[in-house]
């Protein structure tokens, strides 16, 4: 008999309540470190005895029903398991003990508590050999499937598909707008900071949005409660430092961290050394972090963030018989500041509450003197960002949670602010506001510990000037557990993003300039479908993940064709393109060892992205510029002893498309007397570079100094077997790196060939890092037999004459 549709909704109700009335406990809480009282991100908490469980977040909070007066089990690698009984609802602390440095495996391995979304571990994170001997957040990450690299040495993110400015990057669950030092060699985030990052490649919370293609979300330190530690730092690159402990209110703690390079008196010694100091060049990096945290009782917590960083590179020409002086600064970087305010006011209730300032700015000065004055202009392009966030969770019943907020904020666009001494008339500043605001609720269904339903949305609301748009966000996600350990999942979302980045990678140069959208440049779009299988083996020794994936991308803009910038336009939006689509599809295949001495994870991708413009490549479609159709990873560590750890890497990945020239031909120039040759281009990026790959390898010492300080010496090689990876293609008249340059035609026959640029061979690097932890120090001292204190003196009589 067919029911009808009266009959079906009563039955969905009635075994929905079923399901609803079999657990009478729920127990909530944070799960953190006994000794720092960090919290720990991607703790298992489980009902003993069956597979209902939970992982703790990126604060280290977790919430779980239980069915009877039971034990939950908590685990967290490198730290000894806890069982705890739970008789009623509870709110709790879960301290979590490390082992001992002989006890614990160093862990390569990859944890995900939702699919589409993978994280790292601070452990991890450093675990990974990196250019320079200093770890690196991003470039660990492009090790991940579906996440590739823009170039070599690049730590921009591509991930499925999408473009470096659509990537959401949250510090604290607050956006950062610019991430890269050096024009992408290096990312802004500190690793000393850093307590764990988490990576949506799909299926994004609805939670998360304004961006297309990814979430990046970093999750910092909050300082270690028991006493005063911190370490030092320095690499071939940079000198590092993260200071961290109690601060002097009760039930508060700080950490503070920095990073300066080294390079600005080398680079400027060694250009004026090259060009008889008739030019100098530098270029520098910083960037501070700090961040405050309050915890008055076990419900609320207070926390301030502080982040500052700027790139600068400077360049500066003596006085010659052609030319007069001149002096060009280029500066780039952010400015943020956050406050957070997390609250448990009532059992089943946790929320957290955020208002954050982010300003990014690129500053361009230039000054030229010559015999007919002195010549001087300014460009400014930046972007401006004051918002607030309040998120809410709350298990309704055991089997359905909401999780909703509201999020906004007020914009303020510079795109192209220019002064020129030479102008009487100065143009007007252009700045560009606008707002954007969304409101977002996603349910999560649990039936029979077996089936899984993220259901919700975002209602987003824009306006910039005269213009103002609303858009629907539907996010849909459904995890079926088809035996213990195993799992099939599909998602669905659709997401906006509300500004462009318009930029020409490959400069050390920044050159990123935002742009809001607006009547000439609407919002871009995004809808993608994916599919997966996960599995777990061994007892969660070893894990696997399967992802097929499709993705739609529409109203996209970039420069037109012949534009690499827009400074010192006046009409700077004549130079972009919109109305843009892409297509992008592809499989990810990752499989790791997360316990033992040997870790690490191997993984596979196979993906083909494209795009359409209007007035791009007469129309057609072409390939992306940064498709790269196979990639492969392979992650190796392995703890020789209790001093010794080896860390490898490779990576494989196809080259990337260019254009290519098909021929040559003579342009008639000015009065017809005179022709300039120039090159004819073929089909856009119709050709590809040669594959890309390199191994890194790295070995880590760690030993105890005389004074009972931990301190770690880092050796690695970038690119062991010196491959010459492709940086880009060009054509010239013989195999020097000096480009041809077309220039007037004077009937020679110029033989061209298609040379490469390679910018990264074989590089060693050495780093050394000095721990220091006071509460060590102390006991330390105190199981040391007392000496007799000398003077300064009788220290160096001694020295001198060495004396007894």
């Amino acid at each position: 008999m067919i029911l009808p549709y009266r009959g079906l909704v009563m039955l969905a109700l009635f075994c929905f309540a079923a399901a609803g009335l079999t657990a009478q406990i729920h127990v909530t809480g944070f799960v953190a470190d006994s000794v720092s009282g960090e919290k720990l991100i991607g703790g298992n908490i489980v009902e003993t005895g069956t597979v209902n469980g939970a992982v703790s977040d990126n604060s280290g909070y977790f919430s779980l029903w239980i069915k009877t007066p039971t034990k939950i089990r908590i685990s967290y690698i490198g730290y000894r398991p806890l069982e705890i009984h739970i008789g009623r609802d509870t709110l709790l602390e879960a301290r979590m003990m490390p082992v001992s440095e002989l006890e614990e495996v160093v862990i390569a391995g990859i944890r995900g508590s939702r699919p589409g979304m993978v994280a790292l571990s601070n452990r991890e994170l450093l675990s990974i050999p990196a250019l320079g001997g200093k770890p690196d957040v991003l470039k660990a990450a492009q090790l991940l499937p579906g996440i590739k690299s823009q170039n070599e040495g690049s730590s921009l993110l591509m991930v499925r598909g999408g473009n470096p400015g659509e990537n959401l990057y949250l510090l604290d669950n607050v956006s950062l707008i610019y991430v890269n030092h050096l024009g992408g060699f290096m990312s802004v985030f500190n690793p000393d900071m850093i307590n764990g990052l988490e990576i949506y490649k799909g299926g994004f919370p609805a939670m998360y949005g304004g961006k297309l293609s990814s979430v990046v979300d970093i999750a910092q330190k909050e300082g270690n409660m028991s006493g005063l530690k911190g370490t030092f730092s320095v690499g071939i690159t940079d000198l590092s430092f993260s200071v961290e402990g109690p601060a002097k209110l009760k039930n508060t703690s700080f950490i503070i961290a920095g990073r300066k390079t080294l390079t600005e008196a080398l680079l400027g010694l060694a250009s004026g050394l090259s060009d008889a100091g008739n030019s100098i060049m530098m270029y520098g990096f910083h960037d501070v972090n700090a961040k405050f945290s309050w915890k008055p009782d076990s419900r609320n917590s207070l926390h301030l963030n502080l982040y500052q960083g700027d790139d600068y590179l400077h360049y500066h020409t003596g006085k010659n018989s052609h030319t007069g002086k001149s002096r060009m600064n280029n500066i780039w970087g952010n400015w943020l500041v956050s406050a957070r305010w997390r609250c448990i006011p009532a059992s089943k209730l946790y929320s957290v509450h955020s208002i954050s300032y982010n300003r990014y700015r690129l500053v361009d000065r230039k000054r030229y003197d010559s015999m007919d004055g002195e010549f001087t202009s300014e460009y400014l392009s930046s972007v401006k960002d004051a918002s607030f966030h309040s998120d809410w969770k709350y298990p309704a019943l055991n089997n359905w949670t909401l999780h909703f907020g509201v999020q906004a904020s007020l914009l303020t666009h510079e795109p192209n602010r220019t002064r020129q001494s030479n102008l009487a008339a100065q143009k007007p500043d252009e700045k560009l506001r606008a707002s954007e605001s969304s409101v977002y609720l996603e349910n999560r269904f649990n039936f029979f510990n077996h089936i899984t339903v993220h259901v919700g949305g975002r209602a987003v609301y824009y306006a910039s000037g005269g213009f103002s748009n609303n858009s629907l966000e539907p996010r849909l996600q459904l995890n079926v557990n088809i035996t213990k350990g195993q799992s099939l999942n599909l998602s669905y979302m659709s997401v906006s993003q509300n500004s462009h980045l318009i930029f020409t990678a490959g400069g050390i140069m920044n050159n990123e300039v935002w742009v809001p959208a607006g009547s000439k440049f609407p919002e871009a779009v995004s809808k993608q479908y994916s599919a997966g299988w996960t599995g777990s083996f061994y007892n969660g020794m070893f894990q696997a993940e399967f992802d097929v994936y499709y993705k739609q991308t529409g109203s996209l803009s970039t420069y037109k064709e012949g534009y690499t910038s827009l400074m010192g336009d006046t009409d700077w939006q004549s130079k972009i393109i919109t109305g843009g689509r892409g297509e992008a599809g592809g499989i990810e295949l990752l499989v790791r060892k997360t316990a033992g001495k040997n870790t690490g994870f191997a993984s596979y991708s196979w993906s083909k992205t494209t795009r359409r413009y209007p007035d791009i490549n007469g129309g057609m479609e072409y390939t992306f510029e940064y498709d790269r159709p196979h990639a492969i990873s392979l992650s190796f560590n392995r703890q020789l002893n209790d001093k010794w750890t080896f860390s490898a890497a490779w990576l494989f990945m196809t080259g990337l498309p260019y254009t290519p020239a098909v021929g040559r031909q003579l342009l008639s120039y000015e009065d017809d007397n005179d022709y300039l040759e120039a090159m004819i281009y073929g089909e856009r990026n119709s050709a590809r570079m040669r594959p890309y790959h390199r191994l890194d390898i790295g070995f880590n010492y760690t030993k105890t100094t005389r004074r009972n300080r931990k301190a770690v010496w880092t050796f690695s090689v970038y690119n062991a077997y010196n491959r010459h990876n492709p940086y880009f293609y060009y054509y010239n008249e013989n195999s020097t790196s000096e480009m041809f340059q077309p220039g007037f035609y004077d009937e020679r026959n110029h033989s061209m060939s298609l040379y490469q640029a390679s910018f990264f061979p074989l590089i060693p690097a050495v780093s050394y890092k000095l721990y220091f932890d006071r509460n060590v120090q102390k006991r330390y001292r105190e199981n040391q037999p007392e000496k007799e204190r000398k003077s300064f003196s009788e220290k160096l009589k001694k020295y001198l004459y060495m004396e007894d």
